[in-house]
């Protein structure tokens, strides 16, 4: 409830919002500044003529321009361009024309391969200062690292847009307005073609709403997601209007225009399912592409593990595998498929919070040994740890986790608990879209035992600041 009242506020603090913006604002304070580095949200790093460090939106290294101060703080200022003196080389003219405003992209105007370069330094500098990792580990992974190039145009098979009663788009750069597209470069062509079915629908409902006086001010949130089956499925992931007693009734009509059903699923190819569907309110990973690679990654490397197993004999009758912020279990299977080819024996357990996940999980692995558990995984972590350290229970140590956590990672206890529970020769992949959660929750894996045997850095997130990281580290083999 809490989380609607704090949206709710949102059409009496919007206005009041940017008036404080404004006041942060240092009218006419310009400088000429030449950047010698670049931060991880993509602003350049220039210092000021007083001394002071400024971020300049849309520059890059090595670039010298005259700049316009946006705010200040007491120990930096953000500033914008107002005209670049000595271009680099690695500019380019923004593909998109909504890029100035538009807030979804942060690097149009860097060249495709020096984006990647860009995020592979990124992430080396996010190891030493964030992962403490030590120079050891740094020199493997540098040698280790594979970047994977993904395709960098609409390439987005899931889009949120936000509708105000008449603009649909994204929220701007520099304010929380909504910047009205009609196109837009990173999402999937089969999305794009629905945009204005969608903008003008919405229109259509919203002055139904207000005819009938359900309500003068909205706000909207539909989620867009392209199936492998190539349907577009459709999802009102948020709405509040300010009557909000007629909220139930507005989102009827709204459903009425966008012909919306409740129970649309999303089809997915999954590469040894026959089938693989979720709710269409479920999480799915956003590149068309990205499910077969990261799912061929994993793969292999589950693969090369039951090679050593076999090559070793170990003599193990069963293997135990987690796969832990499962969703609706795109992985879960695999450590079974994987030792399936190996004549290996392997019980797959996928822990997620979200039921509807689960029960989607159930269905798509449905006659194979791959155990659904509704369970916050710190919960599950700690009570299968409690389970060790009970003489009077039988506990298997875990050889295989895959980890696919969301963006503030699993977090340095469980990973701790992770350590003590796998068994003396055990796997563990760690797939991350934050690079600062992987850094931080990886040291635990190396300081416990483990050794980085991959590393990918996969470009999933083209003319953005965002990349998925997957890391596979081996105990014992």
């Amino acid at each position: 409830m809490q989380h609607h009242r704090n949206r709710q506020k949102s059409f009496h603090t919007h206005r009041s919002h940017l008036k404080n913006n404004q006041h942060n604002l240092v009218k006419h304070e310009k400088e000429t500044l030449t950047s010698y580095a670049l931060s991880t949200d993509g602003k350049a790093i220039a210092r000021g003529e007083d001394g002071i460090i400024v971020f300049i939106k849309d520059m890059l290294e090595n670039e010298t321009a005259k700049v316009e101060i946006i705010n200040k703080k007491s120990n930096y200022k953000n500033a914008i361009i107002n005209k670049i003196e000595s271009p680099s080389p690695h500019r380019v003219t923004p593909p998109c024309k909504f890029t100035d405003r538009c807030g979804g992209c942060q690097l149009q105007h860097v060249s495709p391969e020096v984006q990647s370069e860009l995020k592979s330094r990124w992430f080396f500098e996010t190891l030493k200062r964030i992962g403490k990792w030590d120079s050891a580990n740094i020199n493997s992974a540098e040698k280790l690292l594979s970047l994977i190039f993904l395709k960098q145009e609409h390439y987005r098979r899931r889009v949120r847009f936000h509708f105000n009663g008449k603009e649909l788009g994204f929220r701007g750069s520099h304010s929380n307005r909504i910047v009205d597209i009609d196109h837009c470069l990173i999402a999937s062509l089969k999305i794009n073609e629905k945009i204005s079915f969608l903008k003008d629908n919405l229109i259509k409902a919203f002055k139904e709403i207000q005819e009938k006086k359900f309500g003068k001010l909205m706000e909207c949130e539909i989620e867009l997601t392209e199936c492998d089956d190539e349907k577009v499925v459709l999802n009102i992931a948020d709405f509040q209007v300010d009557q909000d007693p007629n909220k139930e009734i507005c989102l009827t009509i709204i459903e009425k225009y966008l012909t919306i059903q409740n129970e649309q699923i999303i089809h997915l190819k999954h590469s040894e399912l026959p089938r693989f569907r979720l709710k269409k309110q479920s999480f799915i990973q956003p590149h068309l592409d990205c499910i077969q690679l990261y799912y061929q990654h994993i793969k292999e490397n589950t693969d090369d593990f039951f090679k050593n197993i076999i090559k070793n004999k170990q003599d193990k009758n069963q293997f135990i595998a987690w796969d832990l912020y499962s969703g609706a279990g795109i992985f879960s299977p695999l450590p079974y498929f994987s030792g399936k080819r190996f004549n290996v024996d392997v019980q797959c357990f996928a822990v997620e919070g979200i039921k509807d996940a689960i029960d989607s999980l159930n269905i798509n692995c449905k006659n194979l040994p791959v155990a659904g558990i509704v369970n916050d995984v710190e919960v599950f972590v700690d009570q299968e740890f409690k389970k060790k350290l009970d003489p009077l229970t039988q506990f298997k140590d875990i050889d295989i986790i895959i980890l696919d956590p969301p963006r503030a990672g699993a977090g340095i206890e469980i990973m701790q608990k992770i350590v003590e529970l796998c068994s003396k020769k055990s796997l563990v992949m760690y797939l991350a879209c934050d690079p600062a959660s992987f850094a931080r929750d990886t040291r635990v894996l190396l300081e416990g035992g483990f050794r980085l045997k991959s590393l990918n850095l996969f470009d999933a997130f083209g003319h953005t600041i965002h990349y998925e990281v997957l890391g596979c580290f081996e105990r014992g083999n």
